[in-house]
């Protein structure tokens, strides 16, 4: 079996929109990121202005593959089965064959219009969540990023026990703000930790 990694340069789009720079340390535990090794997720979730061609980032946040695992282990067992469930039957319709990238015409903005779940258009959205995952400086191909789109966001909400929505709340407490600008915004939505 072939376990080599494929990986790209960090895209812009999955730079901090603060520094306008790739994330260099973790939210949670400060752990330095750019080092070779170290592996980490980006996750951004963005919204879209209705008869405007642009959007805005709602929240961003870069966690040490250490620290997604503590709070992956801090969710329900119900929820993990739930989540892993959706995911399945999501697979499953896009059918038996493997996702392969062609990574000599690879187009990334392409590869990022469409919500990876239902295949609907970011562009008639009004809000979608994008998550990477990386090792140093490099995003790694072999698990693409992906588009969650609002009907999957949704989807995958409910799927949540009242614990794992606790400890997804907490964290964005804790480590994301609400700044008071965009608090209304995200006031009461759901986290969602791929």
């Amino acid at each position: 079996m072939n376990n080599k990694e494929f990986s790209i340069a960090i895209p812009q789009r999955f730079f901090s929109d603060v520094s306008d720079e790739p994330f260099e340390n973790c939210n949670v535990c400060n752990k330095y990121l750019l080092e070779n090794d170290v592996p980490y997720v980006v996750e951004k979730a963005l919204r879209n202005y209705e008869g405007h061609d642009f959007s805005s980032t709602i929240y961003e946040f870069a966690i040490c593959q250490d620290c997604h695992t503590k709070m992956q282990k801090s969710m329900s067992e119900e929820s993990l089965q739930s989540l892993q469930k959706y995911y399945g039957e999501v697979m499953t319709k896009k059918g038996p064959q493997p996702i392969v990238l062609d990574m000599n015409n690879f187009d990334m903005d392409n590869w990022l219009s469409k919500c990876f779940f239902e295949g609907n258009e970011i562009s008639d959205m009004k809000e979608y969540q994008i998550v990477a995952q990386f090792k140093g400086p490099q995003l790694i191909m072999n698990t693409p990023p992906i588009i969650i789109g609002e009907t999957a966001m949704k989807q995958m909400a409910e799927l949540l026990s009242e614990k794992t929505t606790d400890e997804m709340n907490g964290f964005r407490d804790q480590f994301l703000g609400p700044a008071p600008e965009i608090e209304e915004l995200i006031y009461g939505k759901k986290l969602i930790l791929i």
